[in-house]
């Protein structure tokens, strides 16, 4: 079962061949943070658009993730930024069989990210 980490949201809508739902997540550190986890030997790819916000800073942005169970391959395109540079950077793993979105604030300062994604089923 996928879940996301952070609020609880009950934003969810389950399909035959996968999900869309939707999370958010507020950090102050500048480390990794895992927006969303899903069993990755559920979903094989994912697509996400997220909104990150600080202060009057946004960044909105989408990313496709596919992996083979073991790697994962990522893609961030039409993304949108105010300042003019991003206030946030991501990546994906697999870590301990599931797949996570992580994102990568560049200050220590609160920052929150939003996201909706749609899982395809393996």
């Amino acid at each position: 079962m996928p879940y996301i980490v952070g609020a609880p949201t009950p934003s969810r809508l389950a399909m035959d061949n996968g999900l869309v739902q939707s999370g958010i997540r507020t950090t102050s550190a500048t480390g990794a943070a895992a927006l969303i986890t899903l069993t990755a030997a559920s979903y094989t790819s994912v697509d996400y658009q997220v909104q990150v916000v600080r202060g009057s800073s946004y960044n909105s942005t989408m990313i496709k993730v596919l992996h083979d169970g073991t790697n994962t391959y990522m893609t961030e395109y039409g993304s949108v930024n105010q300042p003019s540079v991003g206030i946030a950077t991501f990546s994906s793993d697999i870590n301990s069989g599931d797949l996570r979105l992580l994102g990568y604030p560049d200050a220590s300062t609160e920052t929150t990210f939003k996201v909706i994604y749609s899982a395809i089923k393996a």
